[in-house]
């Protein structure tokens, strides 16, 4: 069960070991900055959001979890949204991205990574079929460049995500 109290951001002795061993940069723990994972107010509810969710189902995998954040179009979070025609598509008529009626490209793309990186920071893991959603997120991140995480900031959430 988690504790609704646990706050690794100011208690970081808080966090899984594991997670601590490989979120070494800062911006993992710096939740006032909104260009780090956690800073933002969709990735900082995004993990509180992912300790009630996992409080709920504890022994649910990520993916479903993932699922649940999209609404049950798990499958459609894929590939196909990086590509440079769909992104440029999702740019041109917002309205018409994957769950747009409830989320923007970057709201969607900050939960996705800061509920990963949840599962990291209090389990020490992050689930072998949810990195490639993950991958999703960080790729279509780096190709829309509007959001708040810079190309810097992806390649160490990047790193992070394959090793965890």
């Amino acid at each position: 069960m988690c504790d609704e109290e646990h706050d690794p951001f100011n208690e970081p002795e808080l966090a899984h070991p594991r997670a601590r061993e490989l979120m070494t940069d800062n911006l993992f723990w710096d939740c006032a900055d909104e260009g780090n994972p956690f800073g933002s107010d969709e990735g900082f509810d995004a993990y509180y959001e992912w300790r009630r969710w996992r409080n709920e189902h504890p022994t649910a995998p990520l993916t479903e979890c993932f699922d649940w954040i999209l609404m049950g179009q798990l499958a459609a979070y894929n590939d196909s949204l990086t590509t440079p025609e769909q992104i440029a598509k999702d740019l041109a008529n917002p309205e018409g991205a994957l769950l747009a009626d409830s989320y923007d490209l970057i709201t969607l793309d900050t939960t996705m990574i800061a509920t990963g990186l949840g599962q990291l920071l209090d389990e020490g893991k992050i689930d072998i079929d949810a990195k490639k959603y993950l991958k999703t997120a960080i790729t279509r991140q780096r190709y829309l460049q509007t959001g708040p995480l810079e190309e810097s900031t992806l390649d160490v959430i990047e790193r992070v995500v394959e090793a965890a």
